[in-house]
């Protein structure tokens, strides 16, 4: 995935999303569980951050504000990492959905964390800039 702010969860999102859709097309309860689960690893925040930093063409009068963005991402993928990790698979649909909600937690954390951060950092970019941003966060993770 491309960005994980808090690490963004836009994948868990989508899947709690369209599980509606999914259970009505006779997607097992198990599956849709086991999608809505954390990535067993954690993304490579460098690369993503470098990614990032390459595709705003970031210049020098926003290092700052982007290093703020970087720093919050890296401490994010900290949380998530030490986040708790799923339980075991005979682990009860009540203990799954307990599971997720603190994983879930925790993303919520790195994201109001970031918030604030890429608010100073936006209002920094050009209008170029902004377009590629918007496109990179709209796509989520994996864009």
């Amino acid at each position: 995935m491309l960005l994980r702010f808090a690490a963004v969860g836009l994948l868990g999102w989508a899947t709690i999303a369209a599980s509606p859709q999914l259970a009505a097309a006779g997607v097992p309860a198990e599956v849709l569980l086991a999608q809505a689960q954390p990535p067993a690893q954690p993304q490579n925040v460098e690369a993503n951050i470098a990614t990032l930093h390459q595709r705003l063409q970031i210049t020098p009068a926003q290092e700052a504000q982007f290093n703020a963005v970087a720093n919050v991402m890296r401490q994010n993928n900290r949380a998530e990492a030490s986040a708790p990790q799923s339980p075991p698979a005979n682990a009860s649909a009540v203990d799954q959905l307990r599971a997720e909600i603190r994983y879930d937690e925790v993303e919520l954390a790195g994201m109001k964390r970031l918030l604030p951060t890429l608010e100073a950092l936006y209002a920094t970019l050009s209008p170029a800039q902004r377009q590629t941003a918007d496109t990179i966060f709209r796509q989520g993770p994996g864009g």
